[in-house]
């Protein structure tokens, strides 16, 4: 016989009783909630986080871990092994950046510092708001220029 095929008896599908009607409704009075107290009441339910007299878990630690910096200056990272394919003598600024999508769509105050992962061997001029030490040695190196804006 198929699953599709079965049939639930009767008896089985009729609804729950109603309780709270009454007494002669067999499921009045209390209606199984037991005796007086907050958990008898309607809504009288208690969260989870409900610890009684004493002082919450929540409230035991702080608020806020740390804090931070607002005058931090964060740049966005630009490598150099990135500009090996282009050809001598381009100007690699913000514009170029954003032409080639290395940059992130919400630009408003982004300053970029190219980082000296990788190796340079194009002569290219940079004109950007930072560069690492070893990255200013690479450019220099291969006949480039470092322009801090």
């Amino acid at each position: 016989m198929p699953t599709i095929d079965l049939i639930s008896h009767p008896s089985n599908t009729g609804s729950g009783k109603r309780k709270g009607r009454g007494k002669g409704s067999g499921a009045g009075c209390k209606s199984g909630r037991g005796q007086t107290g907050q958990k008898s009441r309607s809504g009288g339910s208690i969260h989870p986080r409900f610890e009684g007299e004493q002082n919450p878990l929540i409230r035991k630690f702080p608020k806020f871990t740390g804090f931070k910096h607002h005058s931090k200056i964060t740049y966005h990272p630009v490598n150099t092994e990135q500009f090996n394919e282009l050809p001598d003598g381009t100007v690699v600024d913000l514009a170029f950046l954003a032409e080639q999508k290395l940059l992130p769509k919400k630009r408003r105050g982004l300053r970029v510092k190219l980082l000296g992962d990788g190796q340079l061997s194009k002569k290219i001029n940079f004109k950007l708001h930072a560069f690492s030490h070893k990255a200013k040695e690479m450019v220099e190196q291969a006949g480039g220029s470092c322009e801090v804006i």
